[in-house]
């Protein structure tokens, strides 16, 4: 696989689009303002019993997916870690705009008098303690899972392969194994659970689906305007033509009226 390679993780079954899920977060507090969660759309996963806030609160932050990949090269008898990349996966955007931490000289001070959800193993400061740039509400995983899917099954970019070293031109030829750490269930909702990786073309993802479905809307739309034209281009002929008659039936009609 030549060039940048991408890791992905897929799920099946999984209905992100439902509506109270989709709406079960608080925008406020992923931007590290200090708001009261239980006047917002996260409950049940607002608060604990004891009245400690939940942070990050709601049910998408609540499920996010935690396995760890990991994936090894099998070259002449030894085994090689694939170098990844856990970061510049997320959009600009969304990690200088719509995510932010509080404000505090550090992140366990910032999130004190908070609590992790009820699904999560570790604090949300904690997701990465070795980049502080890529900890908290600012974590590319987290902020990538907050991005719900409209559809049940979907796939996530979880990590880049590191273009060095043997991987500088992508991945060579050869048997590669994958170590998983199984943290998220799926059997309950009778769900699946893949790992992909993906190349890209001058087109974007290998996946061919989302450009043919552009090209097909963009035809349809130009030739439906192309009809329409026309069709308004004859109507106002038509149009004109009737309203030449109409001028030269009231004209007739005047005249005779002031003969008579």
């Amino acid at each position: 696989m030549l060039g940048d390679v991408f890791m992905y993780y897929g799920l099946q079954n999984f209905y992100q689009n439902h509506r109270r899920y989709a709406l079960s977060r608080s925008d406020e507090q992923l931007l590290g303002r200090n708001v009261d969660v239980q006047n917002s759309y996260c409950a049940p996963f607002a608060t604990y019993q004891n009245g400690t806030p939940m942070a990050p609160c709601g049910a998408i932050a609540n499920s996010m997916f935690n396995d760890t990949i990991d994936l090894f090269y099998n070259f002449n008898s030894s085994v090689i870690q694939v170098p990844l990349l856990k970061t510049g996966n997320s959009w600009w955007t969304d990690k200088n705009v719509k995510f932010r931490n509080p404000e505090s000289h550090n992140l366990s001070a910032a999130f004190a008098g908070t609590a992790r959800p009820p699904y999560w193993h570790k604090a949300v400061y904690l997701l990465d303690e070795e980049d502080e740039k890529n900890n908290g509400y600012i974590n590319d995983d987290f902020i990538i899972w907050m991005r719900v899917s409209a559809f049940a099954t979907f796939r996530n970019l979880y990590r880049r392969i590191s273009r060095k070293g043997q991987f500088t031109d992508g991945l060579p030829a050869g048997n590669y194994t994958f170590h998983i750490s199984y943290n998220f269930p799926v059997s309950k909702f009778k769900g699946k659970k893949y790992v992909i990786l993906s190349t890209m073309v001058w087109s974007g993802g290998s996946n061919p689906f989302l450009g043919i479905a552009y090209l097909v809307c963009g035809a349809a739309a130009t030739l439906t305007g192309f009809i329409i034209t026309a069709i308004h281009l004859k109507l106002r002929k038509k149009k004109t033509y009737f309203q030449r008659r109409k001028r030269s039936l009231d004209c007739s009609a005047k005249a005779n009226v002031c003969c008579e």
